[in-house]
């Protein structure tokens, strides 16, 4: 974006930001008047002016929650936040620059600038590493398409200092160590002949840095998802759902044991022997508060279609797994059926869509009875179009949830209503739920 003035977009976004700071003081009778910004805005707005003037250009971070390019955050801890602002200059050997603006009175200061080389800005995370009450600064510089550099900086006195940095491809900020204090950890992947990892930076009190690092598993070529969360232990972890080179997703589960970062899945033949061939990722699934890995198994056959349930296993840091709960998950139609224990291997499902609008799916007890034959207990619904409220009110059909212009409806029928481990309508109802796109697409 070339730079004619500050435009009315920042200007509007800049004079909320100072006003959601606390630097204003605002009266009684104020409120009544016709809204205008303040002499402080105005000074600050004339600081970046000035840096606009210069050749420079906004450049915001693409990436992470903080991509607005004029920012507030109280890095110093003093309880008046400094307003952070992102630019790009082209012309020079250090083209990328984060300025920090200090509050002085009713005016603002240039207290310190960053500056970087690279294509932009990819993130920039605000945390306190080592408990001082002073925010560091965790930049990520795009190098290049596929290249970003991760940055740790302190800021002290606004003199920053470069701590830590590291090659990544994906950055997450969590307390993985269990100390309570905010650690940085990269992923990075493989080349022909090093093996991909997960490196970990935590701040000292003393301001030294101590890495840690564990391998990923072995060929996996992207990361899909990554995320932080809880074993069911307790343990602080981060869990990596990674595209294998051969196809398929392979799921790393990182934590602190004794002291050492170890990937527990990676230590597990067993666990990642095969990369999963259904795409779905890691996520709570329970909302225990514990992260969840998918492990799909097949349902018997009907046809040529091969249906899956999935185990969800919850892990402990010293290794051991736990099976949380089972679903069966229909990704086409968006909704998933938590599966009580005594469906497990008696379970089979086909589709019977028949009419435009109306896409159905069966569940059947398979080899009750030792004939091996599928006994039909349960049809789930797909309802759209104008008359979906019609059909699903059909005789022996009853409504799951309606969601924008579909309706699920399910009936419950056929001779595996029999058996002592059938559902009822309340049971169907208290097991469905809706398939979100972030368990997906990834993040």
């Amino acid at each position: 974006m070339k730079r004619n003035g500050i435009t009315i977009k920042y200007m509007a976004a800049l004079a909320a930001l100072l006003a959601l700071s606390g630097c204003f003081k605002t009266s009684a009778d104020e409120l009544y008047r016709l809204p205008r910004a303040s002499e402080e805005y105005f000074k600050l707005q004339k600081r970046i002016d000035l840096v606009l003037a210069s050749g420079a250009e906004y450049s915001p971070p693409t990436s992470g929650e903080n991509r607005q390019s004029v920012q507030l955050e109280d890095i110093d801890g003093d309880g008046v936040k400094e307003a952070i602002a992102f630019f790009a200059a082209r012309s020079e050997d250090y083209p990328l620059k984060i300025y920090i603006f200090k509050s002085d009175g009713d005016d603002y200061v240039t207290a310190d600038i960053i500056e970087g080389v690279g294509a932009g800005i990819e993130s920039i995370r605000y945390t306190d590493m080592d408990g001082d009450g002073i925010l560091e600064l965790v930049v990520g510089w795009q190098m290049g398409a596929a290249l970003k550099n991760m940055a740790l900086y302190l800021e002290r006195g606004f003199q920053h200092v470069k701590v830590a940095e590291a090659d990544y491809t994906t950055l997450l900020v969590s307390d993985i160590t269990g100390d309570g204090a905010p650690d940085v950890s990269v992923v990075r992947l493989g080349t022909a002949d090093t093996p991909g990892e997960l490196e970990v930076f935590s701040l000292m009190a003393d301001g030294e840095i101590v890495g840690a690092s564990a391998h990923l598993s072995d060929g996996v070529e992207a990361v899909s998802r990554a995320q932080t969360g809880k074993l069911f232990d307790g343990a602080p972890a981060v869990v990596i759902d990674g595209k294998a080179a051969g196809g398929g997703i392979v799921t790393d589960i990182f934590c602190r044991v004794d002291g050492a970062l170890v990937n527990i899945a990676r230590a597990s033949a067993e666990e990642n022997a095969a990369p999963r061939t259904l795409t779905v990722y890691s996520t709570d699934i329970d909302r225990d508060g514990v992260i969840e890995m998918p492990h799909p198994i097949p349902l018997p056959q009907q046809s040529d279609t091969v249906y899956y349930y999935i185990d969800w296993r919850s892990y402990s840091s010293d290794g051991s797994r736990r099976v949380a709960m089972s679903t069966y998950h229909n990704y086409s139609d968006g909704w998933y059926l938590s599966l009580p224990e005594e469906w497990r291997g008696r379970l089979t499902v086909r589709r019977a869509d028949s009419l435009y609008g109306e896409r159905a799916l069966v569940f059947s007890f398979v080899g009750e009875g030792g004939d091996g034959a599928a006994h039909d207990f349960m049809k789930v619904y797909t309802l759209s179009g104008e008359n979906r409220e019609e059909r699903a009110r059909l005789a022996g059909r009853f409504r799951l949830l309606e969601e924008g212009d579909k309706i699920y409806a399910a009936e419950l029928y056929g001779e595996g209503m029999a058996y002592p481990w059938a559902p009822d309508e309340d049971i169907v109802k208290k097991s469905f739920n809706r398939i979100y796109s972030d368990w997906l697409m990834g993040a």
